[in-house]
């Protein structure tokens, strides 16, 4: 019995591929941001400080921000066309 795998049936589409799952450069960045700070308000609980406290947090909320205005500029899991970016690329 023979089975052939056609690319672009349904059953054959990756679904990390199809929903990006983050893996984008608004995801990575914001995560980024978010880990730095995170590290600044661990210090500020080893090293007693409020204001690193409150500057770790700020970083923390900015994080989002920063993960938001590159989705919409583009760089999200969805594209500048509104399409979700790993739908039609070919599987590995």
């Amino acid at each position: 019995m023979s089975t052939q795998h056609n690319p672009s049936s349904p059953a054959d589409v990756d679904i990390a591929d199809e929903h990006g799952h983050g893996h984008s450069i608004a995801a990575w960045a914001g995560v980024a941001v978010c880990l730095v700070g995170f590290l600044i308000l661990s210090l500020a609980v080893v090293f007693p400080s409020l204001v690193w406290g409150i500057v770790g947090g700020v970083v923390i909320v900015a994080s989002l921000v920063v993960a938001a205005v590159l989705a919409k500029a583009g760089y999200g899991v969805k594209g500048p066309d509104g399409k979700p970016v790993g739908v039609g690329r070919p599987k590995r």
